[in-house]
């Protein structure tokens, strides 16, 4: 299974790394080719300040800013290298390959519409009040991402596909229990919910987000890794 026909020529002998260098190059294709794109992009919508749709509502205001979510935010950074593992083990390297590419295309799918209707997110004025720790960070997720790239939230959207590979490769090897799903799928809500709780995205976003990824993992991805 390789969406990729030129990583058959250059990396022929890839099933023979270990499992450190495999994941670490599932992981090197997602850095490259997926999240420099999205910095990219970010910086030319923040450049090019223009925003073409309305997708705030009353509740984006209403909800409070809860500083302590910024925690489940930055635990997105965590979930590809876990996707990386779990797709370089022996069994499911083929499902780990496919299932990086498609989540890169994902991601590109999320780009364009981030291009074609940019949408300013100005709810940043909400989000004061964090001390410590807490202030730190979210002054470097303010340093680092122009609040453009609204929707889908690429946070939902990645997020909660590299759930869905996770669970598909645990069930596969039997190991996906109960405890494992609620603390799996709580820790993903819990990140979905942040996008909004920081004010660093609108309700729509996250909304779009979750039905894309619904959209693309059982109309898709899935139906291929099977």
């Amino acid at each position: 299974m390789n969406d990729w026909p030129l990583i058959e020529r250059w990396w022929p002998n890839r099933d023979e790394w270990s499992r450190l260098k495999y994941g670490s190059f599932l992981l090197s294709l997602f850095l490259v080719l997926g999240a420099l794109p999205y910095g990219l992009i970010n910086r030319f919508s923040a450049w090019r300040g223009t925003s073409t749709l309305k997708v705030e509502m009353a509740l984006d205001w209403e909800l409070p800013f809860v500083a302590w979510m910024v925690i489940p935010y930055y635990s997105f950074y965590l979930y590809f290298p876990w996707a990386a593992w779990v797709g370089a083990s022996s069994k499911h390297r083929q499902h780990g390959l496919l299932f990086f590419q498609r989540l890169i295309v994902s991601a590109w799918i999320a780009f364009a519409i981030f291009l074609l209707f940019p949408v300013e997110i100005e709810l940043r004025s909400q989000a004061y009040g964090a001390e410590g720790l807490l202030g730190w960070m979210m002054s470097a997720l303010h340093d680092a991402d122009a609040p453009y790239n609204a929707w889908p939230s690429i946070h939902v959207l990645l997020s909660i596909l590299v759930v869905f590979f996770v669970r598909f490769v645990a069930m596969e090897n039997g190991t996906w229990t109960r405890p494992l799903s609620v603390v799996v799928w709580v820790s993903c809500a819990l990140l979905v919910a942040s996008t909004a709780l920081i004010k660093q995205h609108y309700v729509f976003d996250g909304i779009s987000g979750t039905a894309l990824a619904f959209g693309l993992w059982y109309g898709w991805i899935r139906p291929a890794l099977n």
